[in-house]
């Protein structure tokens, strides 16, 4: 069971997390350059890749998230920054009804882990992405990495390439597959596995010495990619 208090507190601090942002920029250049597509944000969380998907005027994004603070979070950036293109809806990815085949991209940041059904999610995906529609993933990696941080959030697996290849392979041809975040591996490891604590970088201030460090260390990163890594980032294509 997921702790509500520690989800939510995980909210305010996305939008200073540069692992987060770091792994947002790597979907971003990546994403497609044409105009007028429709996205879907499948768990869009505190709103940080609803603000990325939104930045083409022509492109229309719909938000989902089943967590109320999530779209309260995410709603408050949108009036924020006064977007008209992201229409934002409080709805789990198994309920939610569109019609089939009605995204050009969706994009799907740390939400798999959460679902019990995986599988079912996925097919659920694949009926709502149109025939040779890109589809973005990011989730966890490595069970061995698996730790309070994982339990506090509610998470059900962690995820390798191959099980994460295989689970698509009905309806997604996987195009990009890497890790990222090794450097934070030994992070996870002590804290999260060992220690049963939350991760010492939450406390960490943007402006800090640590912080600009760990944002250079995870620039390098996102250009060389690595053989192992806390996260696992996919880019497919609907078969």
């Amino acid at each position: 069971m997921e702790n509500k208090e520690y989800k939510h507190r995980d909210y305010v601090l996305r939008s200073n997390d540069q692992y987060a942002l770091a792994k947002y920029k790597i979907i971003r250049s990546q994403l497609p350059k044409e105009n007028c597509l429709t996205v879907l944000n499948a768990g869009c969380g505190s709103g940080e890749m609803n603000i990325i998907l939104s930045e083409n005027p022509t492109w229309l994004v719909d938000a989902i998230d089943n967590d109320e603070k999530a779209i309260d979070c995410s709603l408050h950036l949108k009036n924020e920054l006064s977007i008209n293109n992201l229409n934002i809806k409080k709805c789990s990815i198994e309920n939610f009804e569109s019609k089939a085949g009605s995204y050009d991209i969706i994009v799907i940041n740390d939400v798999l882990e959460h679902i019990r059904d995986d599988s079912r999610a996925i097919k659920k995906l694949a009926e709502l992405i149109k025939p040779k529609g890109k589809i973005f993933i990011s989730v966890p990696a490595f069970q061995w990495l698996y730790g309070h941080h994982d339990k506090m959030l509610g998470h059900y697996r962690r995820y390798t390439k191959m099980t994460l290849i295989n689970k698509l392979s009905t309806f997604f041809k996987v195009e990009y597959c890497r890790y990222f975040g090794a450097s934070l591996i030994p992070f996870v490891l002590l804290y999260s596995c060992l220690l049963n604590k939350k991760y010492p970088i939450y406390d960490l201030h943007q402006s800090s010495l640590k912080t600009q460090l760990i944002k250079i260390i995870l620039t390098i990163e996102s250009i060389i990619s690595m053989p192992v890594g806390i996260s696992l980032l996919v880019r497919a294509n609907r078969l």
